[in-house]
């Protein structure tokens, strides 16, 4: 091919696919070249790559390492310039992300490896989803190649570095990968996961270790804690936000400038309101912290529990009980998290055994509350009430261990539970108990559930406390005392010392300085509720042209607003009563009054805003007390300053009457949408709690399923080769059925070859005898010798060789008594040689007279001399087959005997 050829004339769709590298160069710098000039994400040169987006994948798959770098510099163009969230769906769908981890991750060019991690962080920048595009990745983690694994895991890094793992990127996918990493051969691979893992520690703190650590050997554990230690307490933020947080970090910025444009516009009530909305956004974008829990998956340890759990329980053996507990607590301290489930049963068992004589028996049971509270969280608070009573009263446990296991659990059920639902049970069963240590012990977990919870009491639960914690402090036991005074302190540090005084009246000093001292050293992480901020004060030349007619009307009525300004007008100060006196202002480290009673004042002083101003010589409004609480209530309001005083007119004040309307709605609309929400969320979590039970039922059915079909299967084998072994086993009785009677028969015969050897060998000895004689007579008669070797005689063929007759003989069977009864019985003549010799010679003479007369001049073909060897010869093998045979016979039966 030569290279003058004009390639720019071709499509470029043609040049893009096109087989010369350097076509697909120039046509991937052609077309970021025209995506960087794009006018906007609907641009002709995008069309055609959203509609072909497996070109795309053809681009950063290229085999040109050249071409392919140029290629992945293309396609962040396009996803900058071009990127839409249904664009980059398209992408991922035909698993352009699986190419870039396969191919770009695993290049041996710097410059490509880093453009493919760029990539990556616009697939995640641009996604309304990004779990999918995290999903891809982890497949590459477990390759066979670790150069690609170390490229996958440097790109994690990159990802959760840039994006961090509270909001964006989901910690759950990443860390079950985490101890294969760490386990990986290849050292580089490990270098790059324990990067990965400081980085996320970063984000996550404590709950890292919480999760992975089990998984890691001690080694391992050691060297990430100490890597942990380098950058433990380093501020994170975000290097790149997602095109959501990008739109919403514009609105936000200008609803600042909105609030700094009122702010210099002198409206100050708009300003503090735009500011406290800014303020509110900005904690919610603060990171959260991470739970271990939420990292865990579920576990349903009920079906793990033994099965005859409840027999065991109720057992008269304390050993028996103990054994059981046993193995429920192995089960549980290995679930950090549990699965929702029906644990009303359990929870019985744990209430009984509570009320257990063996203290070894009654601390299992408070761990195994503990792990059921930690495990469950939420879903476990509908059982509190059942077991936090007999929890308290059990707490009369002096032992160490047992009274440790005991707070722990009822501290657990606190956690997860209220001050509400926990108090009743520990004033009525435990703090009124007539056991001093009961009444310690819950004294003291109350107290602690004060200092630990995040809303301040009631009003009503305030005065159940103080009555019982009063009349503790006047208890007989020391211990008991300094335990009500701790109580009444903390809960003095809650609700403040305005609202215990009254309760502490016939109280001795003593003792008050005790309950003061430690009001001031506790720490609570109840937070008062806020007091409302004041409204600006009115311009001062408009107060100064009113204070005349107020001076005449009435005097000064003085509230918060007006100490702070001062008496406006030159108005006195009126004069307070005798026995009367002025309550003063609380300071900023107290606490706020109660809720109930503020909104008592409120509705008095709308109760009162309509009172008319009186005279000038009227009596001064009378001010409540610190030791009456109740006299607040009768505490006057001033009256609603005027559009007029407030220096703005009635259209502005009916306008901003509006926007207050307006926005209030708006906070009800908010407030309800965010309830749906909630509901939303809880029916999500609700629905995907049953789809995972019904996947694992479904799993579990398959299974059944499967070894059913596995138990069938070598069932029918079982079966084949059963019918198989019947069949030989069959065909074995039938061959030894055949097998006895062929013996039965052999013994017969052999009984019957023993009785007819004697009149054989008497035919032999006759034989003998006779031969010479009979044989001497043959051969003087040629007509009867002539009738005797005819060839139509069967008993005597007329032409036998002696190697013929030798081999006839050897053919008998000494083995087999059968074939020795056919050769020795056959009706035959001419088939065997040995019949032709049983008969006696007398026999033969007998037959050839019969014949004489028959024959018609046969010729005689043997000498008398040769049929004399034949026959001696044939009567000696006969002796020796016979010999042998009763050998056999002999061995045969004693071998049966």
């Amino acid at each position: 091919m030569s290279d003058d050829t004009d390639y720019s004339t071709l499509p470029l769709e043609e040049r893009l696919v096109h087989k010369v590298w350097k076509v697909r160069l120039q046509s991937y710098e052609e077309i970021t070249k025209s995506f960087q000039n794009s006018r906007n994400e609907s641009d002709p040169c995008f069309q055609y790559f959203n509609s072909h987006p497996d070109i795309v994948k053809k681009i950063v798959m290229d085999s040109n390492v050249v071409a392919q770098e140029t290629g992945i510099a293309a396609t962040i163009a396009l996803l900058e310039y071009g990127g839409t969230p249904m664009n980059i769906t398209k992408l991922k769908n035909c698993g352009i992300v699986s190419a870039i981890c396969e191919k770009g991750l695993l290049s041996s060019r710097a410059g490509t490896k880093a453009k493919s991690i760029d990539v990556l962080l616009l697939f995640i920048e641009l996604s309304n989803n990004v779990d999918p595009v995290i999903e891809e990745m982890l497949p590459f983690l477990t390759h066979r190649l670790p150069k690609l694994v170390a490229g996958n895991v440097l790109a994690l890094t990159s990802i959760v570095e840039n994006f961090g793992c509270h909001s964006i990127i989901n910690p759950k996918l990443i860390i079950p990968s985490l101890s294969k990493l760490f386990a990986h051969a290849d050292r580089n691979v490990r270098a790059e996961a324990t990067k990965l893992t400081v980085e996320m520690y970063k984000w996550m703190g404590d709950a890292l270790n919480t999760v992975l650590f089990p998984d890691l050997k001690p080694v391992q554990q050691k060297d990430l804690t100490a890597a942990f230690e380098k950058v433990k307490g380093e501020p994170v933020e975000q290097k790149r936000y997602t095109k959501t947080q990008q739109f919403e970090i514009a609105r936000r910025e200008e609803q600042e400038a909105a609030a700094a444009i009122l702010a210099a516009s002198g409206s100050r009530e708009n300003s503090f309101n735009a500011g406290e909305a800014v303020d509110v956004e900005m904690e919610e974008a603060n990171p959260p912290k991470f739970d271990a829990y939420d990292l865990m998956d579920p576990v349903d340890v009920l079906s793990k529990f033994p099965s005859d759990l409840k027999s065991r329980m109720g057992s008269s053996k304390w050993k028996d009980r103990k054994e059981a507990l046993d193995e429920v607590h192995e089960v549980l301290s290995k679930a950090p998290k549990l699965a929702t489930d029906d644990y009303s049963d359990f929870v019985r068992i744990l209430v009984k055994c509570m009320k257990d004589a063996n203290v070894q028996v009654v601390q299992l049971a408070s761990n195994c509350v503990e792990f059921l509270a930690n495990g469950l969280k939420n879903d476990f608070s509908r059982y509190v009430n059942n077991i936090v009573g007999p929890m308290v009263e059990r707490t009369k446990e002096k032992k160490p261990s047992v009274a440790e296991a005991l707070n722990n659990a009822l501290d657990s059920l606190f956690n997860i539970s209220s001050l509400s639902e926990i108090l009743e049970d520990t004033i009525n069963l435990g703090m009124k108990h007539k056991t001093p240590q009961v009444k310690i012990s819950a004294t003291k977990y109350l107290q602690r559930c004060l200092a630990n919870t995040p809303t301040p009491p009631k009003s009503a639960e305030v005065d159940e406390i103080m009555a019982i914690g009063v009349k503790l402090l006047s208890d007989s036991q020391e211990p008991v005392r300094q335990a009500s005074t701790e109580l009444i302190g903390t809960l003095m540090k809650i609700t403040g010392e305005r609202e215990i005084n009254p309760f502490l009246e016939k109280i001795d000093d003593n003792r008050k300085n005790k309950v003061k001292a430690f009001y001031e050293t506790v720490t609570i992480k109840a937070k008062a509720p806020k007091a409302a901020p004041p409204r600006a004060a009115p311009p001062t030349n408009k107060r100064a042209s009113m204070a005349p007619k107020a001076s005449s009307a009435k005097p000064a009525a003085t509230n918060n607003r007006a100490s702070i300004a001062g008496p406006p007008g030159g108005l006195t100060k009126p004069k307070v009563p005798s026995g009367q006196t002025i309550p003063s202002k609380r300071s900023a480290t107290s606490p706020a009054k109660r809720v109930d009673d503020n909104q008592k004042v409120a509705s008095s002083a709308r109760s009162l805003t309509g009172r008319s101003l009186l005279s000038s010589n009227a009596a001064p409004p009378a001010y409540p007390s610190q030791s009456s609480p109740q006299a607040i209530q009768e505490q006057p309001a001033q009256p609603q300053p005027t559009p007029q005083q407030l220096g703005i007119s009635q259209a502005e004040r009916d306008e901003l009457n509006s926007l207050r309307n307006e926005k209030q709605q708006w906070l009800n609309q908010r407030e309800q949408q965010l309830h749906m929400q909630e509901q939303f969320q809880n029916d999500k979590l609700r629905l995907n709690h049953e789809v995972a039970t019904l996947k694992q039922e479904n799993e579990m059915i398959k299974k059944a399923q499967t070894n059913t079909e596995l138990m069938s299967k070598q069932k029918d084998t079982q079966i084949v080769r059963l019918k198989s072994d019947l069949d030989s086993s069959k065909l074995k009785i039938r061959d030894l059925e055949q097998t006895i009677e062929m013996i039965k028969l052999q013994q017969k015969q052999q009984l019957n070859s023993q009785q007819q050897s004697p009149s054989i060998q008497n035919l032999q000895t006759n034989h003998q005898q006779q031969s010479p004689r009979l044989f001497n007579e043959l051969i003087t008669n040629n007509d009867v010798r002539q009738s005797i070797y005819s060839p139509d005689r069967q008993f005597f063929h007329p032409r036998i060789s002696s190697g013929e007759l030798s081999s006839r003989v050897n053919r008998l069977s000494i083995d087999g008594s059968e074939a020795f009864k056919e050769n020795l019985y056959s009706p035959s003549a001419s088939q065997t040689t040995f019949n032709r010799f049983q008969s006696s010679p007398l026999k033969i003479a007998e037959n050839a007279n019969k014949t004489a007369p028959e024959a018609n001049g046969g010729e005689g073909l043997v000498t008398d001399e040769e049929s004399w060897k034949r026959a001696a010869e044939v009567t000696s093998q006969l002796k020796a087959r016979i010999e042998k045979m009763k050998a056999r016979s002999r061995h045969t039966n004693n071998k049966a005997l």
